[in-house]
């Protein structure tokens, strides 16, 4: 069985990489698209984070009285074509960032180094004030990880490699056509995806101050959404299956898959803002071999009922979900639990995504999905 979790682990991070490509593809396509009078900006920046660790469990309240701080270079195209901006609803940037994080705490927590890609739609990109908002997902390496022995009081990762996920929301001032101040909050996620334990991810919101150099500007003209647009901010049912890889008990090694699907419907309340409620259904078969060694014959199967919103940004869709267990024959930590998830949906009505389930901030598993939009 130990190929097996090896061969689930490779999986989910191939999953990763195709989510990855299946949200950049769109609006880079759009780059081909560039005419002379409507180019990509090209730019640099450099930006400081300082910030806290959430205690999101008792567990880890002793080690989480850290102020975590970072810095973190990065590169970008910022798009300014009809295409590009058609897909967001604002013109967007699509880059790459290289960050360290220090976890003030070296001797249990250590340090992160993390590269990220990320989409980041900006509102306004015409004016010298605009708003800006990021979703990035990537690859950590983490120097000072769990071990029974030697680092025991480190519960928030367990794994060399772990996934961070990211989100901002940034105010930019243009100083001059080629020098930009941004300042604003980032909440940052690192865990390795319920892969291995301990688990419970590190949490840590940041303030955030940067500073933006154009090596080559670029106009940003208003537009109107088109009409084939239009027709994604309807109503409608999405249905999607998804899956990942989880650690047995008996073996950190040893991964068994986790199945599942789920049915929602989203009901548009404003330009980019939508409300959801479905229901998803959750076969772990890791749960499954925990109760076949306990001799315990209750359904490792479970049943929930969601509720939540959309921030929709053209073909990109950023939810938050709140669920209810309505079967669990084998209770979970938590009666409700979180869901955070980022999709691309395509014109012909299929879509893609990645999803993080929490309980309380403590993370159960990140999966890879793929659905029909009706």
């Amino acid at each position: 069985m130990k190929p097996c979790g090896k061969s689930l682990h490779n999986s989910l991070l191939v999953s990763l990489a195709l989510v990855l490509t299946c949200l950049w593809q769109p609006v880079v396509a759009g780059a081909f698209w560039q005419s002379d009078s409507s180019r990509s900006a090209i730019n640099i920046g450099l930006t400081g984070h300082t910030g806290f660790i959430i205690p999101h469990s008792r567990d880890i309240r002793d080690v989480s009285g850290s102020n975590p701080w970072g810095i973190e270079a990065d590169v970008s195209l910022h798009f300014s074509n009809e295409r590009a901006w058609q897909y967001l609803q604002g013109y967007p940037r699509l880059g790459a960032a290289l960050a360290y994080y220090n976890f003030d705490n070296p001797d249990v927590l250590g340090s992160a180094y993390t590269l990220l890609l990320y989409v980041e739609p900006f509102l306004s990109a015409h004016r010298r004030f605009s708003l800006s908002f990021r979703f990035g997902a990537g690859l950590s390496y983490m120097d000072n990880i769990y071990h029974p022995e030697t680092n025991p009081d480190n519960l928030f990762y367990s794994t060399r490699i772990s996934f961070p996920l990211e989100i901002n929301l940034l105010g930019n001032y243009r100083l001059s056509e080629r020098w930009m101040l941004r300042a604003g909050g980032t909440y940052k996620h690192i865990s390795n995806g319920g892969l291995r334990q301990p688990n419970k991810g590190i949490n840590f919101p940041s303030a955030t101050l940067g500073l933006n150099y154009t090596l080559r500007p670029a106009d940003f003209p208003e537009r109107q959404l088109a009409a084939s647009m239009l027709e994604q901010q309807e109503r409608s049912l999405l249905v999607a299956a998804f899956g990942t890889g989880k650690d047995t008990r008996d073996a950190a090694s040893r991964k068994l898959p986790l199945l599942g699907i789920v049915a929602y419907v989203s009901q548009p309340i404003g330009r980019i803002s939508a409300l959801t409620g479905g229901a998803e259904w959750i076969a772990d078969y890791s749960l499954r071999k925990q109760l076949q060694d306990k001799e315990d014959g209750r359904d490792f199967q479970r049943g929930a009922l969601l509720v939540g919103h959309e921030l929709r940004i053209g073909r990109f869709r950023f939810n938050q979900q709140l669920g209810v267990y309505v079967y669990a024959p084998y209770k979970a930590r938590d009666p409700v639990y979180q869901r955070w998830g980022l999709e691309y949906h395509t014109q012909r009505n299929m879509f893609y995504g990645i999803n993080l389930k929490a309980h309380r901030h403590v993370a159960d598993f990140l999966d890879a999905r793929v659905g029909v939009r009706f």
